[in-house]
């Protein structure tokens, strides 16, 4: 299943929550490690970042 991205004003610390509870539920099997599955979300988070810059940035682009 794909890692979900993060939303429009969300914090580093509430998406990562938002990203492990996800795995946890949905890809556990696949990543039964929670270390990995943080590192996971912690990586997304930080390639979004360098792809797009803040979330609220990002969501403001894809309107136009």
């Amino acid at each position: 299943m794909p890692i979900p991205d993060p939303r429009a004003n969300e914090k580093k610390e509430t998406y990562v929550s938002r990203c492990m509870k996800y795995m946890a539920t949905h890809d556990k099997d696949e990543y039964p490690s929670q270390k990995q599955r943080a590192a996971i979300c912690y990586s997304t988070w930080d390639r979004w970042q360098k792809e797009h810059g803040h979330p609220e940035k990002a969501e403001s682009k894809k309107g136009k």
